[in-house]
């Protein structure tokens, strides 16, 4: 599952970094989000600017402009700075909530967090943040770690202007936080991402859809390494397509009860518990046990929040 991850990520990185023309957005007219763009450093001189919609995303991402309207994405203001040979890019996504501009960082969260905007991360010479509706990305094109300094110093500039923070997504108090491994959670909505993140099959089998809210973590019990989907459907009827759909194609178990677990492959168990309109799966794990012990973990923190909200 982790090359799966991490072959997402890297195509992420590649599709976007440079790759569109600026001059495709001649009037649109001047951006509100160019106000979020700090001055060159000294050195430095600052590229046209270009402007991105839903229905032009594809002219700048070439092969992953998918990844980011399966989020309710509005608006990508790019900005490149130049000195000699070098170049920074500055992509600012403006999202239509500010739990779909996490949900973005979300899945390119990098090694090292950083303290900027809501949250931030650093690696290879890239820098992703999040605050409010935005999702940021600052690329040295060379990956020189040389530059770190200077993209962190755009970051925090490009923080200051955003007003809000912004929330994070109310799904992700709603799993357990026993045992959930350091950041490894991210948060979407359609099949397309969970299908780049964990491969369960090209069918949508959760019927995940616009409508829908996921979370995908990892956690560790007992040194085991479980896999968590926590989704959330509109109504009662949809979550329970949603159960039998999974029991049946997945599981391969009839349906009994509003908990399954069966064992999946020659060393690994799946389980399935329906509760209201949420439905939790739990993957990869080694025993009944452990299935059951997540499943149960998972249900009771789903329980205790929508007692306490």
């Amino acid at each position: 599952m982790r090359s799966f991850v991490l072959t997402f990520l890297f195509l992420l990185l590649i599709s976007s970094a440079g790759s569109g023309d600026t001059e495709r957005d001649a009037g649109l007219g001047k951006s509100k989000l160019e106000t979020l763009l700090p001055s060159p450093q000294k050195g430095w001189t600052a590229k046209e600017t270009g402007l991105f919609t839903r229905e032009t995303l594809f002219d700048y991402i070439d092969g992953g402009a998918e990844i980011y309207l399966a989020y309710d994405f509005d608006t990508l203001l790019v900005q490149e700075y130049s000195s000699g040979e070098n170049s920074i890019i500055v992509e600012i996504y403006q999202m239509r909530s500010s739990e779909d501009a996490f949900g973005l960082f979300s899945l390119n969260r990098q090694e090292e967090a950083l303290s900027v905007g809501r949250d931030a991360s650093y690696g290879f010479g890239m820098l992703t943040l999040w605050k409010d509706r935005y999702f940021v990305k600052i690329i040295d094109l060379d990956a020189k770690d040389t530059s770190k300094e200077l993209i962190l110093s755009l970051g925090k500039g490009i923080a200051q202007r955003i007003e809000n923070e912004g929330n994070k997504p109310d799904l992700l108090r709603r799993i357990p936080q026993d045992d959930l491994v350091c950041e490894s959670y991210y948060y979407f909505h359609k099949n397309i991402i969970l299908k780049n993140l964990y491969f369960l099959t090209q069918e949508n089998i959760l019927n995940l859809s616009e409508k829908t809210d996921v979370v995908l973590a990892s956690y560790e019990l007992d040194k085991e390494i479980l896999k968590l989907l926590l989704v959330q459907y509109p109504d009662t009827v949809e979550s329970r397509k949603a159960y039998e759909k999974f029991n049946r194609d997945h599981l391969k178990a009839a349906i009994s009860s509003m908990r399954n677990l069966r064992k999946v492959g020659e060393d690994l168990y799946s389980g399935v518990e329906l509760e209201d309109r949420y439905l939790i799966v739990v993957l990869e794990g080694n025993t009944r046990e452990s299935v059951n012990k997540l499943l149960t973990a998972a249900g009771k923190s789903l329980t205790r929040e929508k007692v306490d909200k």
